[in-house]
């Protein structure tokens, strides 16, 4: 009884183990990826066209060229406030504190359409 159950068994896991056929390639590309995949990623891709021009800021984005442009702003706004201050101080001996205050002040007597409303 056991030698017909044994030889039932190892009949029924040799049935098994040939119903499983691996790939032909394992390392072909076609193996590891859908007809869908292959074709998708066999078509080049479409690159965008160099700028006419050497500088950096010809081949930013718009968003990059504003921020730049915000940017060279604030460090032109910083650098008056600077002079200003350092001025200030000299001319009329006042404290860092004062001096900023009363450059603030002139800024937006200055730019009165730059105030937030």
């Amino acid at each position: 009884m056991k030698s017909a159950l044994l030889f039932c068994f190892t009949l029924a896991s040799a049935g098994f183990a040939f119903a499983q056929t691996p790939p032909a390639d394992s390392t072909a590309p076609s193996s590891a990826s859908s007809p869908h995949q292959r074709q998708s990623t066999s078509t080049p891709a479409k690159e965008t066209p160099t700028p006419g021009s050497p500088e950096a800021a010809a081949a930013s984005t718009p968003h990059q060229q504003q921020v730049t442009e915000a940017d060279k702003a604030k460090t032109k706004q910083d650098k008056m406030m600077k002079d200003c201050m350092a001025k200030e101080q000299s001319v009329n001996s006042m404290k860092k504190d004062e001096a900023e205050k009363t450059c603030k002040d002139q800024a937006k007597m200055k730019a009165p359409s730059e105030q937030p409303k």
